[in-house]
Formats: C-alpha cells, sequence, structure tokens
C-alpha cells in the first residue's frame, strides 16, 4: 500500500480515530507504538500476503514504518 492510497482511505475521518494494527482477519489490534520514516529501505515485495516484504535498509526506497 502506499501513502497515497491509505490517505484517500481514512480523509473522511475525524482526526480523534484511533489508529492500530492487525493482522488480515485477526478479531483483535494492537495500539500504534510509533510511527517512523525509513529512507533507506529495501522492498522486496508488494504482496500483501504476511511475509517480511521490506527490508528497513541496505535500498534507496522512503517507507512509512508503524511500529506496535
Amino acid at each position: 500500500m502506499r501513502l497515497r492510497e491509505l490517505m484517500n482511505q481514512v480523509k473522511d475521518l475525524p482526526p480523534e480515530t484511533l489508529v492500530c494494527a492487525a493482522e488480515t482477519d485477526e478479531a483483535f489490534a494492537v495500539n500504534i507504538a510509533g510511527v517512523e520514516t525509513v529512507e533507506s529501505a529495501r522492498v522486496e515485495s508488494h504482496k500483501p500476503d504476511g511475509t517480511e516484504a521490506v527490508e528497513l535498509a541496505n535500498g534507496n526506497e522512503k517507507v512509512v514504518v508503524i511500529r506496535w
């Protein structure tokens, strides 16, 4: 997912809306501990298949990481 896609999905939500993270098909989510921008990531896959897809070093792509 790109930041543009995320922003499109949340554009009409009030700014007080809670942000959390959950695996696909989970009944519960975790609270976000932090959001980090990584400048030197290496994307290995764009598939949302639950596998590690982005190395947070050794690359030249900017990514936003939501940590829990």
